[in-house]
């Protein structure tokens, strides 16, 4: 390699042993090949290791100050690039730090969302939470006929794509089987002792004996006898399948009025025992456990004025400065409307956040002037500490507006360097690392 003929690179630093040892590599932006190692990223050996090249013009790295004076000192008249991505992830992290001083991990919004749509939708769930298996494969079929797609069926059943995917591939001796639970075993198991029972019973009527005699010998009272001669007599138990109704279910629906407006659950307890409910205290509490749940986004009792809220979660909001609305979709576009107008730091956070990456994308170097001067005026501890590192790097944080180049290229050899040193690992020195990466890249098996 001559090198003569290289005349733009991008460098950065990587672990030779972690929070130990550092060394320097150095790719090509052109040809997008790794150069050179070296295995230090002090000062001097860099400086050193960069006059090596003469003809370097074009240099992008991170926001390094050793970076940064290293290559000021080897190539005074080169272009520094400082990278956009650590740019963005600094800024970012500056940010984030900030509003985790002054959000809640849980923050509270008035609710904006269809609150009737909402509670259908809990309805609906809980309805389908208490469907057998059977029930939902008698669901499926139907919505099928009515031409739903999967995605629908699913949605509209609560249920697992997954499992519908296993549930429609089997046969339909397979499902019968996998329709039979514990319970239906044991009872079909009964019916069938207390079938050989009635069928015992109608064997000595068909022999001639009296009721009487029948059950003498088989220990029957003679009603059940009766019973079991009548051709229509149905060996199931005239409960069987049905669902009875639990002590608190009389009681749902005012349970839910009060915790709609908010009292507390002790006086609620205490209410419905006014009302006649005799059951557990601890039932009710369970209850209104699992309905705040489900309704958290609508509870909060800080609200005097009986004002609806939602909750939304703080990691949520956080992927706002990361993404675009349209694309944060646990985040509605009125719910981010809701957070900026409750509270307006986080909405001067975020347009400062979208104007600098509007402004490295659109390659827009006349708003940076400007843009510095605004995020001044925010007089945001954090903010300014992320300004004072770019107008220590200003002509390279100018320049990564103005180029295209960036340390993109060096982050990915970075990567498979560190699965190369893995497989070496404990094996080999810096040197026979090297040798074998440079020795790859010559053969073109490294890229």
């Amino acid at each position: 390699m001559d090198k003569k003929t290289i005349t733009a690179v991008c460098i950065d630093d990587f672990a030779i042993k972690k929070r130990r040892s550092y060394g320097t590599i150095m790719v090509d932006i052109f040809t997008h090949q790794i150069l050179d190692m070296i295995d230090s990223r002090d000062y001097e050996t860099v400086c050193e290791w960069l006059k090596s090249y003469p003809n370097l013009r074009i240099i992008s790295r991170d926001g390094s100050v050793t970076y940064n004076n290293a290559i000021t000192g080897a190539h005074p008249e080169a272009l520094q690039i400082s990278d956009r991505f650590h740019l963005l992830k600094n800024l970012t992290s500056y940010v984030t730090e900030y509003l985790k001083k002054r959000l809640k991990p849980q923050v509270s919004i008035q609710s904006v969302s269809q609150e009737i749509k909402e509670v259908e939708t809990i309805k609906q769930a809980n309805e389908n939470r208490k469907l057998t298996l059977k029930e939902k494969y008698e669901k499926i079929k139907q919505l099928s006929l009515e031409g739903r797609c999967k995605t629908e069926i699913c949605r509209s059943l609560n249920m697992d794509i997954r499992a519908y995917d296993k549930l429609i591939a089997m046969t339909p001796e397979e499902r019968e089987k996998l329709f039979q639970t514990k319970n239906m075993i044991i009872h079909e198991e009964k019916v069938k002792q207390k079938m050989e029972r009635i069928n015992e019973v109608r064997e000595l009527k068909r022999i001639g004996l009296s009721n009487i005699e029948i059950s003498k010998r088989t220990g029957l009272d003679r009603k059940t006898v009766r019973r079991y001669l009548d051709e229509n007599f149905n060996p199931v138990h005239a409960s069987y399948g049905k669902k009875r109704n639990g002590k608190l279910t009389p009681y749902i629906k005012t349970i839910d009025e009060y915790l709609e407006r908010g009292m507390m659950g002790s006086y609620i307890v205490e209410k419905i025992h006014e009302m006649g409910y005799d059951g557990s205290s601890s039932t009710v509490r369970h209850y209104m456990t699992d309905w705040k749940k489900r309704r958290k986004k609508y509870y909060d009792r800080s609200r005097e004025d009986g004002t609806k809220t939602e909750i939304i979660k703080r990691e949520n909001i956080f992927k706002l400065l990361y993404h675009p609305i349209e694309k944060v979709k646990i985040i509605s576009e009125k719910q981010f409307e809701m957070i900026c107008k409750e509270y307006p730091f986080f909405e001067k956070i975020y347009k400062i956040t979208w104007e600098f990456k509007d402004m490295l994308t659109n390659k827009n170097i006349e708003a940076f002037d400007k843009w510095i001067e605004r995020a001044k005026n925010l007089n945001i501890p954090e903010i300014n500490s992320f300004i004072n590192g770019v107008e220590r790097d200003m002509e390279a944080v100018r320049n990564a507006i103005k180029y295209e180049y960036s340390n993109g290229l060096v982050e990915g050899c970075i990567n498979k360097l560190k699965v190369i040193k893995r497989i070496m690992y404990g094996r080999c020195s810096f040197e026979t690392l090297k040798t074998k990466i440079l020795q790859l890249e010559k053969m073109r098996l490294f890229n």
